[in-house]
């Protein structure tokens, strides 16, 4: 029994005498610099759309279209992760308003983010209960739908896509800010 005590108690003392040498270490993230953006900061910014009293809704037929059937938030995601890149560059460098033009490495990272191919309209699906527009609205020109389940789930879908490409992104970002640094 008296082994078995002091076999724990060993353990006890080998695996609380890693944690403090590992906090210790003169080469642990006290030496490391943060990161250039803080990816969890950003990502608390982004907000997801409340579906709550949304379903019925009258809506343009082509927002419809665009939400269920058409492209994802891809590139729109890469542009807004660039957007916030170039903000913290910006800040950087304030004092030198060339410095995108004159550092390539930059220019490779970011130029392409966010340039999304033209792809057209996407078909609408058929049968959607259509819905009168408010005529004092600016889309009542339009035909109107009534928001449903496809509509919400693709909604849901696409934020969640979106949040996971800028999040992405932001990773790619950081390690290519970390090797521009070094140039």
């Amino acid at each position: 029994m008296l082994k078995k005590f002091h076999n724990i108690l060993g353990k006890l003392f080998l695996s609380g005498a890693s944690f403090f040498w590992t906090s210790c270490d003169s080469g642990t993230s006290a030496e490391k610099p943060s990161a250039f953006i803080d990816i969890d900061k950003e990502l608390a910014k982004l907000t997801t759309t409340d579906t709550t009293g949304l379903r019925g809704t009258c809506i343009p037929e082509y927002q419809y279209c665009e939400m269920t059937k058409g492209w994802s938030n891809h590139y729109n995601a890469q542009a807004h992760a660039a957007s916030i890149a170039f903000e913290k560059l910006d800040e950087q460098h304030k004092d030198n308003p060339d410095y995108y033009g004159n550092n390539s490495c930059y220019r490779d990272l970011l130029g392409h983010l966010g340039n999304a191919p033209v792809y057209g309209v996407p078909e609408c699906p058929t049968g959607l209960t259509p819905c009168e527009m408010d005529s004092t609205s600016i889309y009542s020109i339009y035909k109107g739908v009534r928001i449903d389940d496809a509509y919400i789930a693709a909604l849901q879908h696409k934020e969640k896509d979106y949040y996971e490409t800028v999040k992405s992104t932001l990773e790619e970002i950081n390690e290519g800010i970390e090797k521009c640094e070094v140039q």
